[in-house]
C-alpha cells in the first residue's frame, strides 16, 4: 500500500527545495549572446548548402571554422542568425585552412551582439573545464559541456593540413554542423574553436574531438 503521507511530503519537499545554481550556466548564458549558426549556400540558385557555427569577437567580425567558408569556393552567399529570427548577410574577410580559422563580416551585428575575447590558449591545462556553444545541424545555442583531454596534439606526417598540426583534444560533444562554435573556459574567454573529430572512425562521428587554439585565431586576425 501506498504511504499517502510519504507521497505528499515528497511533493512539499519538491515544492520549497532550492535549484543549485552552477557557476558553468552563468559563463554558458555569456557565451550564447555571441553565438551564431552560419548559412552558406552556392551555386546557381543557391544549389549546395550547409550550415556551421560562429561566435562575434567584435566590430562585427565573427569567428568560424575554414571550412565552413573555404577559400577555394568563390561567391559564397552567407547568411548569419544569433537568435533564430533575425538573419544578416555576411562576407569573408579571410579564410585560412592551415588554422581551420576564418573570420566573417558582418557590419550590422557590430553595435547589436555582445563580443567575446580570445584567451591564451597556452595557458589550457589537461582537465580544464570547457563548453562547446555551437549550432549542430542548425540547432541554435546548444552547449555541451567537457574537459581538456590534452593539448599540443599532431596527426604527424599523414596530417591532411597545417591546421591537425598543434591542435587540442576535448571530450566535451561535438556534433555535425558544430564547425567554428566556440570553446569557452570557466574564465568566459575562448580557447579555441570546433574544428571535428579525427580518428580511424571519424567518419561515423566517433573519435577524438578537435578544436584549433585560440592563439592560431589571433595569428589569423593579425
Amino acid at each position: 500500500m501506498i504511504d499517502v503521507n510519504y507521497l505528499e511530503k515528497l511533493v512539499k519537499t519538491s515544492q520549497t527545495r532550492k535549484k543549485i545554481e552552477d557557476p558553468m550556466k552563468e559563463i554558458t548564458q555569456i557565451g550564447l549572446q555571441s553565438s551564431c549558426t552560419i548559412y552558406v549556400k552556392h551555386g546557381k540558385g543557391g544549389q549546395n548548402q550547409w550550415s556551421g557555427s560562429g561566435f562575434h569577437i567584435g566590430n562585427g567580425m565573427i569567428v568560424t571554422a575554414s571550412h565552413v567558408v573555404p577559400p577555394e569556393i568563390q561567391n559564397l552567399a552567407i547568411d548569419v542568425t544569433f537568435d533564430d529570427q533575425s538573419y544578416y548577410s555576411a562576407t569573408v574577410y579571410k579564410s585560412e585552412p592551415n588554422f581551420d580559422a576564418a573570420i566573417v563580416q558582418c557590419p550590422d551585428i557590430a553595435n547589436k551582439i555582445p563580443a567575446l575575447q580570445l584567451g591564451d590558449s597556452e595557458s589550457l591545462e589537461v582537465g580544464d573545464l570547457v563548453i562547446v556553444i555551437s549550432a549542430p545541424e542548425g540547432f541554435h545555442d546548444t552547449a555541451t559541456f567537457g574537459r581538456v583531454s590534452n593539448t599540443h596534439m599532431s596527426l604527424g606526417e599523414n596530417a591532411p593540413s597545417a591546421a591537425w598540426q598543434d591542435f587540442i583534444f576535448i571530450d566535451a560533444d561535438i556534433m555535425e554542423g558544430s564547425s567554428g562554435g566556440m570553446v569557452l573556459g570557466t574564465d568566459g574567454l575562448v580557447y579555441g574553436l570546433v574544428m571535428g573529430v579525427t580518428g580511424q572512425h571519424a567518419e561515423s562521428g566517433l573519435g577524438e574531438n578537435s578544436i584549433s587554439p585560440s592563439n592560431k585565431i589571433k595569428q589569423l586576425l593579425s
